[in-house]
Formats: C-alpha cells, structure tokens, sequence
C-alpha cells in the first residue's frame, strides 16, 4: 500500500507532491496520474481500478493566495495491490475525507507546494513554505499509518464474523443431527403414528426452526455484502423461499417413506 498526495501544478499539470513509503511509486502509477486527476471537477471520493492495483481517491481543493484562481486542486490517494472489502473502502474514504478536512482548514498550507519554486519568494516566505511543506508529509505519513491500522482492525472483525459464522453453520449441523438421531429413535421405538408422537412433532419443529435460521442468516449475509439477486448470479428471494419449502417437504417425505417402511 501507498498513500499519495497530487497536486495540480499550473504549468506543468498533475504532479505527485508526496507519496509514502517514500521512491514506492512506479511508472505504472505515475503514467495513470494525468488521466485520473484530470477527470475530477468536484470534490469527491472515488476509485480506479487497473490490472495490478487500485486508485482509492478524494479530490479536493483548498483556499491559495498564490495559486490561479485562488484555489489549489488536490487529489490524496491510497495505492492498493490486493483485494479489500467494501467496508474497508469506505474506512478508507473516512479518512481521506478527514486529511482533505484538515488541510482546507489550516491557513496558509497551500505555501508548502511552492517548495521547487523556493528560490522566488522572499525570506519570511521561504520559512513559511518549508513548514507547511514538511506538515503536509507529516499529515500524509500519518495517513498512511491511520489506513494500515483501519485495515488490519477491519480484517481482523471480518476474519472473527467468518468465525462466528462458521462456528453457528456448525452447531446448527450438530442441532440438526441431534433432532434427526431423536427422531429416527422414535421411529424405531415407537408404534404410534409419527404425526402424533409428540417427540417426533416436536423434533421436527425444532428442524424447521433451524433451518429457518440458516436460512435467515444466509438472507443477512447477502444484504450486508449487499449483492444483487437478480441479476442472475443468486436466486431472488422468492426463489430461495420456494427452495426452502421444498427441502423441508424432502425432509418430511423422506421421514414418512422411512416410517412407512418400519411398519411394513
């Protein structure tokens, strides 16, 4: 990962300030500033994903005395080589937004860009510019450091949600066996129809419930990673619910044939 800040330089274009860790940035990246900053009028978060990383930008502008137009046009970015999850982009995009926020509102930072162009400017300018030059690396240093720590805290509650997770899978499985094993000792031991063996009814009430409850964790998985169910990759919910219906019909039948079989 890096985290850059560009800015537009008047005659030049876009130019890359600042980036962290310090000579990480390659060609690919600097080849894909122009085309990226260049494109942006409002200030926003947004992203640009090539072949080998991602582009999670905020561009925005800042107040300048000494800039055309009064105005320093920004663009601080994060360098991603690997796949993150949604939430750990919009993590991301809360502190970009939080570091744009802090330099429009410390006046006079805008100097600090001006430090190829030092030699012009008097001396009580110059003491200026390399201040503001050196808290914006600082700020940006410490970006980067902020998005290391929202990564990792982020991955670690999503490896201890798939934890959780997969722990409920499993004591489901193990309620439902439990439920299967009372009921096929009912069967076994027991003359009476199944329909009016309370131990059966009531086992295969709890298989429903269960179930159910898989099922209804599988619905919230979908909607917090929130995927489109009709775009034919998933079933639409009706579909899922139709599913659902017919496996506990399997379930019953399967129990009644095995029944029907014992009495024989």
């Amino acid at each position: 990962m890096i985290a850059m800040l560009s800015f537009f330089h008047t005659r030049i274009g876009p130019l890359i300030f600042y980036s962290y860790p310090p000579d990480q940035v390659g060609a690919e990246i600097s080849d894909r500033l122009y085309d990226v900053m260049t494109q942006q009028k409002d200030e926003e978060f947004f992203m640009h994903s090539f072949e080998d990383f991602k582009f999670l930008n905020y561009y925005f502008q800042i107040p300048s005395d000494w800039a055309r137009g009064s105005r320093e046009m920004l663009m601080v970015s994060l360098i991603i080589y690997n796949q993150i999850s949604p939430e750990i982009e919009d993590g991301i995009a809360t502190l970009c937004k939080k570091f744009a926020e802090k330099m429009q509102t410390n006046d006079g930072i805008y100097s600090g860009f001006y430090i190829n162009e030092i030699k012009n400017y008097e001396e009580i300018d110059k003491e200026k510019i390399k201040i503001n030059e050196q808290l914006i690396k600082d700020g940006i240093r410490e970006l980067y450091w902020e998005t290391v720590e929202e990564t990792r805290k982020k991955s670690e509650e999503q490896k201890l949600s798939q934890l959780e997770n997969d722990r409920y899978i499993f004591e489901s499985l193990e309620e439902m066996s439990m439920e299967l094993k009372i009921i096929n000792e009912e069967i076994e031991s027991s003359e009476s129809i199944p329909k009016t063996n309370p131990n059966i009814v009531g086992a295969v009430s709890k298989l429903n419930k269960i179930i159910n409850g898989l099922y209804e964790g599988f619905i919230e998985k979908m909607s917090i990673l929130d995927l489109d169910m009709e775009d034919d990759l998933l079933p639409t919910n009706g579909e899922l619910e139709n599913d659902l219906q017919k496996r506990k019909k399997e379930l019953l039948g399967v129990l009644e044939e095995e029944v029907s079989e014992k009495k024989e």
